[in-house]
């Protein structure tokens, strides 16, 4: 076969692929998917959308304050700053544990704090229909909005943002300008 045969050929093998593309149906859209850090608080299972932090950190030597704000531990060094770390439990209405919580989840970039926790399950990446409006919401739970449906069961999505924003509000901060 010549060159021109050849090139020919070949075009007409594409032409015939291409347009075999338009005939077969549409692959199915890939189902948008939400990440997720499975923690535990006082023993609940609680979710955080990982788009809302900027950490997880553990085993730091916290410095008490005297405080009047009871949810606050004191200050931990965290990546060569001062951060406050607050206790989740006691943030959605648990007692204060007895121990020092061993994980601490960073919020925010420009003055970051931690929200300590008690225990770190993992990650999930879950399809945005596994997360949905909290059926129990309510006044008693007023961080939770979303429950995230997993193989273990549900997990309470905690807003982080609405947290850290009442933690600034309550210490007569605002939000850092951008």
């Amino acid at each position: 076969m010549s060159e021109a045969g050849k090139l020919q050929h070949k075009a007409s093998a594409l032409r015939r692929a291409f347009d075999q593309a338009f005939a077969l149906s549409p692959p199915p859209p890939a189902a948008e998917v939400m990440d997720l850090l499975a923690i535990g608080v006082a023993g609940a299972a609680y979710a955080i959308k990982l788009r809302d932090i900027a950490g997880v950190v553990t085993s730091r030597k916290l410095t008490a304050l005297p405080a009047s704000a009871p949810a606050l531990l004191g200050l931990a060094g965290i990546r060569g700053s001062t951060t406050p770390v607050f206790d989740l439990a006691s943030l959605l209405g648990y007692p204060t544990a007895l121990e020092s919580p061993r994980w601490l989840i960073l919020c925010g970039t420009e003055e970051p704090i931690a929200l300590a926790c008690s225990d770190f399950e993992g990650y999930l990446r879950l399809p945005k229909s596994s997360v949905h409006a909290d059926p129990h919401a309510s006044a008693a739970r007023p961080y939770v909005h979303e429950v995230a449906s997993t193989e273990a069961g549900l997990h309470a999505v905690i807003d982080i943002p609405l947290v850290v924003s009442t933690i600034r509000t309550r210490a007569g901060h605002s939000a850092p300008a951008k």
